[in-house]
Parts: structure tokens; C-alpha cells; sequence
């Protein structure tokens, strides 16, 4: 249904109710949602920005002249893609709005993706473009070849790997995974029982809790570790470097000491485990507040 205003054209509305429906859909297009729907982003290249809002509906807003989108239901999952038919693929530049409690997927040869305010959970796979979640509570799987991940505010825990650029988490809860090929991972504030960093070529920055019965790997080919810890944690501490350097706030007493440079020591009691593995770089263990 199309109504007319002074102001100009209402948003096109559009119900896909039936098991399976498809629909050609202009910008600027409102579908209708239920729970336990999931929206799939699918082989969309360009710029993509998905906003939470409180309607059970995904709006569709395109900037300037932008192609048409398809967009099809199949049970329970919406998939939004681009309208091929109109020949050679060209980037898009949209917004979207979701209500809060959908589950999101995505993917792109060549799409930059900014989520915000959404609930539900997120996975992401891309082969080329940058990944930027804010503010979510429930698991996310971020996967992408060429292209930095950038993460504020999650609740839900993360897993996270570019395979040639930084990973870069802020303010998160739960679980953390963190990879990367040829780039840096920075970890800030993060309240976690469960950490695991790798990167093959770039430096890790850790700064977070420790928690009791917590399990905390890092693990660099070429690259330094800093790792910024409580004054007060209690934890055992595995140590193996092979050329580099070793550099503690803390009081070190070796508990045992092997060839190729491995070693273990004990801040405080040994409730939680951290083991930092690095083969030509720097480790530093700095005391924070």
C-alpha cells in the first residue's frame, strides 16, 4: 500500500507471510517481521549500516539512487540481496533497521558492515571489507580475509579473525577469540574467564580481568605481547620465547625453567592460568590498577 502527502511518498509496506515469498523491494521499503524470524544479508557489496529500533519490521533505506534489493522468506529466515537482473553488480549504500531481538547473518565479496543496538545473535564472513559492531548482548562470530574488526559493547562474548588486518575488541563480556594473520589484536577492557589470542604476525595488547578458574592463551609468531593485570590477581603464568625479551611489574620467582626458554611463575595463588607463547618478540607484564 502507497499513500501521498504533501510531503511526498509514505514507505512502500510489504508482508511476506506465505512459507516462501519474493519480492522485489525499492529503497526507502518497510517488511514486516515475527519472532523468531532471522535476517540473512547476502552477496551484497558496498556499504551497509543495520540499526536496531523498537518496530517488528526490517525498513530499508537506501541512499540516493540506489538499485532494488530482493528480498525473500523462506520459513522463518529473510534474505536481502542484490536485484541482479539489473546487470552488471554495483555497490550499495543502505540502512537497514531491525528490531532488536533479530538474528543476523552476513556476507559480501566486498562489503563494510557497521551493526548497532541488535540482541540477537550476529555472524559475519567476509572476503574483503571492515566489520564494526556496537553495543550488542549476544554471541558474535566475525569472520572476514581483508579487512579490520572493531567491537564496543558486547555482552555476549566474541570470536573474531581477520586473516590480514587488526582485531580490535572494547568492552566486552564473555568468551573472547581473537585472530589474525598479519595484524594487531587489541583487547581492552575485557571481563572474561576465557581468552585466546593469536596473530602470526603483529603485536597483542591485553588489558582486562582475571578471573578465578579463568584460562588466558597468547600466542605470537613475530611480535610482542604486553599484557596490563591487576595488582591482585592470583595466577600461574607459562612463559616460552625464543628469541626476545621478558619484562615483568610483578615479582618473579621461577617454579621451573627449561632449554628454548620456557618458564613458569606464580603471581599471588595459581587460580587461573595464563600462558603466553611468542617465537621472536617481546613479552611485557604490566601492573595496573
Amino acid at each position: 500500500m502507497v499513500g501521498l502527502t504533501v510531503l511526498g511518498i509514505l514507505p512502500l509496506m510489504v508482508a511476506l507471510t506465505a512459507p516462501s515469498v519474493t519480492a522485489v523491494v525499492p529503497a526507502d521499503t518497510i517488511v514486516e517481521l515475527r519472532r523468531g524470524d532471522r535476517v540473512v544479508l547476502e552477496n551484497i557489496e558496498g556499504e551497509i549500516t543495520v540499526q536496531a529500533w523498537a518496530r517488528d519490521a526490517l525498513e530499508i533505506e537506501g541512499e540516493g539512487d540506489e538499485p532494488a534489493l530482493i528480498v525473500r522468506r523462506s520459513g522463518s529466515t529473510i534474505r536481502v540481496g542484490p536485484d541482479e537482473r539489473k546487470g552488471r553488480r554495483r555497490g550499495l549504500e543502505a540502512t537497514l533497521r531491525v528490531p532488536e531481538w533479530i538474528e543476523l547473518t552476513a556476507g559480501g565479496r566486498d562489503l563494510d558492515l557497521f551493526v548497532e543496538g541488535v540482541d540477537g545473535r550476529i555472524e559475519v564472513s567476509n572476503v574483503r571489507g571492515d566489520v564494526r559492531i556496537r553495543d550488542v548482548s549476544a554471541p558474535l562470530h566475525l569472520r572476514t580475509v581483508q579487512g579490520e574488526i572493531d567491537v564496543s559493547g558486547a555482552r555476549g562474548g566474541v570470536d573474531a579473525s581477520s586473516q590480514s588486518d587488526d582485531v580490535r575488541l572494547y568492552d566486552v563480556e564473555g568468551p573472547v577469540a581473537a585472530h589474525s594473520g598479519s595484524g594487531d589484536l587489541d583487547l581492552e577492557d575485557i571481563r572474561s574467564a576465557s581468552v585466546r589470542a593469536e596473530t602470526q604476525d603483529g603485536d597483542v595488547r591485553f588489558a582486562g580481568t582475571i578471573e578465578e578458574g579463568g584460562d588466558y592463551r597468547f600466542f605470537v609468531h613475530d611480535g610482542d605481547v604486553d599484557l596490563v593485570l591487576p595488582s591482585g590477581i592470583n595466577a600461574r603464568v607459562d612463559v616460552s620465547t625464543f628469541d626476545g625479551e621478558f619484562q615483568s611489574d610483578f615479582p618473579v620467582v621461577l617454579q621451573r625453567f627449561t632449554g628454548g626458554r620456557k618458564f613458569d611463575f606464580t603471581i599471588g595463588e595459581p587460580r587461573a592460568t595464563i600462558e603466553i607463547q611468542v617465537f621472536d618478540g617481546e613479552i611485557r607484564l604490566v601492573r595496573g590498577r
